[in-house]
Order: structure tokens, then sequence, then C-alpha cells
């Protein structure tokens, strides 16, 4: 009895030394850069950065198969230090924050049935497109607000509002929202951004029977935007922010505009109408 016990013990023994030796023989020694540039990025593994998690941005990164600037949500100051550890140059970045192009508060949206489902906007959206009568609308109920790690949505009057001050620009509220009416544009922060808070592609009559704050593609912000800053295309107006130049009137824009879908986001949580 004792005879096997020992046997096995011995064997045990030998293929663990024979696992250890093998393990330092053959291991692959990771780059000590890896975990100083880790040690630079958040650390929340939201994927943001279209890497699996924090780790493997740093790996990335480290072996020269991404910019140092690559985490939206570490920003400048994570993109500077690992710049410093790699020993390259990082250019300046705008800070960028997610903007809701519909302004329809939930009393101003004409209803075309009324929705029983489960109150998430995939499945609204998955059945029937929902309540609501324009089919490019926010659908409300804040799936973009559940998603957010940072807190930097909260629903008001049906529609989610961004705080800048909090949004790091991370995308998943974009991928989120089954409307696709979010997108991560420029922000100043001491001016704050134009925006276009409608995506409605119908022509005007339909607008107009449907929403009171939708695009009617009247073209006057077009018109009152001689450097081509404003343009309109499939009965919706855009702005094409690359054009815009110090000089760029935005207030006329915004003023002029009939049904308001022109608006000024700023520091806060609210729109500026």
């Amino acid at each position: 009895m004792i005879t096997p016990v020992l046997v096995l013990s011995i064997l045990g023994l030998i293929f663990g030394l024979g696992l250890a030796f093998a393990s330092v023989k053959f291991a692959v020694q990771e780059d000590p850069r890896v975990a100083q540039i880790l040690n630079s990025l958040p650390g929340i593994n939201c994927g943001a950065c279209g890497f699996a998690g924090c780790h493997a941005l740093a790996e990335s990164v480290a072996g020269g198969k991404a910019p140092a600037d690559t985490c939206p949500v570490g920003g400048s100051e994570s993109a500077e230090k690992i710049a410093a550890i790699l020993g390259v140059a990082v250019g300046k970045k705008v800070k960028k924050v997610a903007i809701v192009h519909c302004g329809a508060k939930y009393e101003q949206r004409k209803k075309k049935s009324r929705y029983l489902g489960v109150k998430t906007c995939m499945a609204a959206n998955n059945l029937s497109g929902g309540e609501n009568a324009c089919m490019y609308s926010c659908l409300g109920y804040g799936d973009c607000d559940k998603a957010c790690p940072f807190g930097a949505i909260e629903m008001v009057d049906g529609l989610p509002k961004i705080i800048p001050s909090k949004c790091t620009a991370c995308g998943i509220c974009v991928k989120t929202c089954p409307r696709k009416i979010i997108s991560l544009e420029g922000f100043d922060k001491e001016k704050g951004t134009v925006v276009i808070a409608c995506s409605s592609l119908d022509k005007a009559a339909e607008v107009r029977k449907i929403c009171p704050v939708g695009c009617i593609a009247c073209k006057i912000c077009e018109k009152n935007s001689p450097d081509g800053v404003f343009e309109v295309a499939d009965n919706l107006a855009r702005i094409r922010y690359k054009k815009a130049t110090a000089q760029t009137n935005w207030d006329i824009c915004i003023e002029k505009c009939p049904n308001k879908t022109i608006v000024k986001i700023k520091q806060d949580v609210s729109y500026e109408l």
C-alpha cells in the first residue's frame, strides 16, 4: 500500500519540477512598459477603445499597434503619461462629448399607438418602432442612461441630457441607442457646441404633422452660413464642423431657425434654446 503512494508522490514531484522548469525556460517576457501603461489607464475595462480591456490596450500600445491617445476615457492626461513612457509626442486632443440629435420632449411627441411592451428603447424599437409617430425620435426609456458607466446622462422630460463635465466620450451610449441618434462631437468648454437636435429624414410636411421642433429643411441656416458650415441634405440640416472658423456666425443660425432645431450645448446639463 505504501509503495504505490510513494511511487505516485515521486512521479508527482518529478512532473511538478518539470512543469516549473518549462514555465521558466519557455516563459514569454512581458514588456515592462505594459505595466506602466496599464497604470496610466483608467482601469475600468469599458472597451470604448475597441480592445477587450485596459490590459489588451496596454499591450497594443507598448507593441506599437495602437497610439498613445487611443483611450477616450483617459483623455489628454492619460495620453500624455503614456506618451512619456513611450518617449513620443502626442498632439492636443479636442474634448468630445455625446450629443443627442433629438430635441422633442415627451409631451411634444405625437403618438401613433400605445406601447405596452418592455420599457427599454431596444425592445420598443424592435416592436414596430415603439409608440412615437416619428421613427427618428428618441424613444425615451433611457437605455443610454443605464449603460453610461460615468453617470454622464440623466433623463429629463423623456430625453437624455448629457452632462459634459462627466462625459468621457467612451461611445457606449452611441452603441446602445437603437435609433442611432447619439454621436460624439467636439466640445468647447467655454463656448459650448452648436448641434442639430433632430435626426428626421422625413419631408417637411410630415415633420410638421408630428413634431413641433423637428427640422423642416427650410435651408435658412444654410443661407445664413456663407462659409458652408450648415448644409441641408436628405431633408435634414447638418453641421460640417471642420469648416467652422472663429468668424462662423452660429448665433444668427440659432436665432433664425423657425423650429428652434439648432441648439447650443453648454457645460451644464441643459440645452440652451
